[in-house]
């Protein structure tokens, strides 16, 4: 009549106890709640809005392959890839301590007695026995140590997979740009090839005059030296290039041997239009970027350590069995006389341990302290990057459009000068310094250009462009 009611009231015991455990290793991240305006200052000009994956709003093919050549071949996102399939079996060893453990073992002895200790006639001193026996062995979580060890590894598995989503973004940032700033040196090294021909020819024409009487050799000299000089920023565009080239082909991962092989060869000649973006950008857009979501990951992982830390203060409690069959014969190993089993079940309290469990503790809870800083400083250097490339976004189009009217203007201030030189109203030293003027006014503006690409590749990352369905699914898991 009462067993009913005292196994209840024992289940009911037992449901408290682990639940209380549970609530004793229960620990709160504390995750840093930074005040963010609800909208970021977006440029009343910009109206496209940025594509998943990012890299395709600047709609060039060659591009886009490159990318898929670097996501599947950089070393770094190999290493990013171990390190996720690394964490992911550090999660199933820690779920695999909240299960039981089982083993199986089977033995068979052959011995003979000594004549001495079995002087009896008769008697058979060899003996046979065969034994399989099986033990089974677990541990109680009534504290949620193990469920907490679980969960701090689920959290650094998340953190190595955000981990490895950063690898890919900041990747296919550098393949962006180094794609860019390539077609910029190209173009860069083609204008200054072209001055160099306007240059040996300007020297040939000085050199008549120089040799006709003409001219004077003060002239002759300058032009010969404007030639030289021309030559040299020729050398190192070039050299440029060539430093450009190969760091895009490691980014690529291509071999050594490709790296001569197979050198990149520029596509086009000149950098493609320009794209602003977004339409509009809330602050929430910081939540696609995967080294907030890291942070935030290693956050949790830190306080479910604090967790671990705590719920090794109290006592643990395991349960063994083990059960088998011990038989001289082996035809009669699995019937039931000689079966045999035994169960046991153990305690253990820390008492003393110098304080280490209790610094183990303290240990755990500076770790969250240090990731809650670690965290916020996340926020903040994502923030300053996008306020950055917002204000860059205008800022540096007010620069290409100086250097276009620059160019532009010095562009009809040389021809005047080539016309009045040739008329006798100028000296050459003047018509050098319009010539040089202008070459320098024709490399800034293509390094303008390129800067104003690089800084639409900035704010992209820096908003957490998207990498395509993957990234997606990964930042709807948090």
């Amino acid at each position: 009549m009462y067993r009913p009611i005292v196994a209840k009231l024992i289940s009911a015991a037992a449901v408290t106890i682990v639940l209380s455990g549970c609530i004793v290793s229960r620990v709160d991240p504390q995750k840093p709640q930074l005040p963010l305006p609800a909208a970021l200052p977006v440029p009343a000009e910009t109206t496209v809005a940025l594509p998943d994956p990012w890299w395709t709003i600047f709609a060039d093919d060659t591009l886009n392959q490159l990318v898929d050549e670097a996501l599947a071949n950089n070393t770094d996102v190999k290493v990013a890839a171990a390190r996720v399939a690394q964490a992911r079996s550090a999660l199933r060893i820690a779920n695999a301590d909240r299960l039981p453990t089982l083993d199986a073992q089977g033995n068979a002895t052959r011995s003979k007695d000594s004549a001495l200790t079995t002087p009896i006639p008769g008697v058979d001193r060899y003996s046979t026995s065969y034994t399989v026996q099986g033990s089974v062995g677990f541990e109680l979580d009534l504290w949620g140590r193990y469920l907490r060890a679980s969960e701090s590894a689920r959290a650094e598995l998340l953190n190595t997979e955000y981990g490895r989503e950063s690898t890919k973004l900041s990747l296919t940032g550098d393949v962006v740009r180094g794609y860019f700033s390539l077609i910029a040196a190209a173009e860069q090294l083609a204008r200054g090839r072209d001055t160099v021909g306007a240059r040996e020819e300007s020297l040939r024409l000085e050199k008549i005059r120089f040799d006709a009487g003409e001219s004077d050799e003060f002239t002759f000299k300058r032009a010969e030296a404007d030639a030289a000089a021309t030559r040299t920023s020729v050398y190192q565009l070039e050299l440029e290039l060539s430093q450009r080239t190969n760091a895009l082909g490691v980014l690529l991962g291509r071999s050594p041997q490709d790296l001569v092989d197979k050198a990149i060869q520029v596509p086009k000649s000149q950098l493609p239009p320009l794209v602003s973006l977004p339409a509009a950008l809330p602050s929430s857009v910081l939540e696609r970027r995967p080294d907030i979501g890291a942070a935030e990951a290693l956050l949790n992982a830190a306080a479910a350590d604090i967790g671990v830390a705590r719920a090794n203060l109290f006592p643990s409690i395991s349960l063994t069995g083990s059960f088998g069959s011990v038989s001289p014969e082996l035809s009669d190993l699995f019937t039931q006389p000689t079966e045999v089993w035994s169960v046991a079940g153990g305690i253990l309290q820390p008492i003393f341990q110098g304080g280490r469990l209790r610094a183990s503790v303290k240990r755990a809870e500076a770790v969250r302290e240090q990731r809650k800083a670690e965290y916020a400083g996340t926020v903040q250097r994502a923030f300053r990057e996008v306020l950055d490339a917002l204000t860059g976004q205008g800022l540096i189009k007010n620069v290409r459009e100086g250097n276009a009217a620059q160019v532009a203007a010095l562009e009809r201030a040389t021809a005047l000068a080539e016309l009045r030189y040739e008329q006798g109203d100028i000296a050459y030293i003047e018509l050098l310094d319009a010539r040089r003027s202008l070459f320098q006014a024709q490399i800034d503006l293509v390094a303008a250009q390129r800067d104003a690409l690089l800084n639409t590749v900035d704010l992209a990352l820096a908003v957490g462009g998207g990498l395509g369905p993957r990234a997606e699914a990964l930042t709807a898991s948090r």
